[in-house]
């Protein structure tokens, strides 16, 4: 565990050395924040004596690291959506991506060896209840903001792809806004079916009589079977854990093509008072045909909004169904193994 956290503040180390390259600041401002997580972390270890609170601390501090990096990146998806384009520094930005999301497959761990200090019905729980909502929305803000400086490059390198790159980054803030609620939906429920399947695996591994070892997430589950009276009330509580893990997700597939129709209605709203001031004016007939062209220009963000708000939520609607029944299974087939084995353990 001592080399896992060292290795993992190596990490955030990365992470804080490439935030400021990109930013262009000394890159002798990087000991700081360094000096200060390993002071904290060391501290808190040395005083708590406690592996949980270790691994609590360091998923606070990737948290942070994450959140540093979220920020970084939002600076160039603020001037894309209000400037028209990024600053020449974000070609700096690709170490970091790659630096944000091995820090966030490292936090899905570090959580993970947390939820593993806990007893078996707690551990059941919160496997069932998906990874930090915090967690993957700061990630989500990285991929969304990574993916518009993709669409960018794109669409400066060729010319061919402007019809695509054009409607996710000229059209306003509801496209990126869209596209960065697709990317937490996809990222928790994608970290929900890698747990389904992980509670699965081991499920299976308990069948098959493989052999267990203490607090192993095997004996985890064969433990929650110990107390045969309150078998029922524990298998309720885990079904409603599973449905209220769903909240969110559900939320951001109702949400996604909501946010389509208000760029609808937005841009409609935009040309109507655009043909209204046409309508007001005393221009001739010669500037009728410029003027027009720039007050129905806003039917394009009415139009392609929605198309790209319903095209992602017809996937992540697609995503949400699997994924849900396949944890569905999952739940179903833990819960017939502890029934037939209540009287074994």
């Amino acid at each position: 565990m001592v080399i896992a956290a060292i290795l993992y503040l190596l990490l955030l180390s990365v992470v804080s050395f490439n935030v400021m390259h990109a930013l262009e600041w000394p890159i002798l401002f990087a000991f700081i924040p360094i000096v200060l997580l390993v002071a904290g972390v060391g501290g808190i270890y040395l005083w708590q004596k406690s592996k949980r609170v270790l691994l609590q601390t360091l998923s606070y501090v990737g948290m942070f690291g994450l959140t540093v990096v979220a920020l970084t990146f939002a600076i160039p998806g603020y001037e894309i959506i209000f400037e028209g384009e990024s600053s020449a520094w974000t070609t700096r930005l690709t170490p970091m991506f790659v630096a944000a999301i091995a820090l966030y497959i490292s936090g899905l761990w570090i959580a993970a060896a947390a939820i593993n200090q806990s007893d078996a019905l707690e551990w059941l729980a919160k496997f069932l209840g998906g990874p930090s909502i915090y967690l993957t929305m700061v990630s989500a803000l990285v991929l969304c903001t990574g993916s518009m400086l993709a669409l960018e490059w794109l669409g400066a390198t060729y010319e061919n792809t402007n019809a695509i790159t054009n409607r996710f980054l000229d059209r306003g803030i509801i496209p990126p806004i869209t596209l960065f609620m697709f990317f937490w939906g996809i990222l928790l429920l994608l970290s929900k079916w890698w747990n389904a399947m992980y509670l699965r695996w081991s499920v299976a591994q308990w069948g098959r009589g493989t052999p267990v070892k203490v607090n192993s997430n095997i004996d985890r589950v064969r433990n929650v079977v110990k107390d045969a009276t309150r078998l029922e009330d524990q298998l309720n509580f885990l079904w409603r854990r599973h449905i209220e893990s769903y909240l969110l997700p559900r939320y951001i597939n109702y949400a996604t093509p909501v946010l389509g129709f208000i760029g609808t209605v937005l841009g409609i709203s935009l040309a109507a008072d655009g043909i209204r001031r046409i309508i007001a004016s005393d221009s001739g007939l010669g500037g009728l045909s410029t003027e027009l062209g720039d007050a129905i220009a806003p039917l394009g963000i009415a139009f392609d909004t929605t198309l790209i708000a319903l095209s992602l939520s017809v996937g992540l609607a697609l995503v949400l169904a699997l994924v849900q029944r396949g944890e569905e299974r999952t739940l179903t087939i833990l819960e017939r193994y502890l029934r037939d084995n209540i009287r074994v353990y």
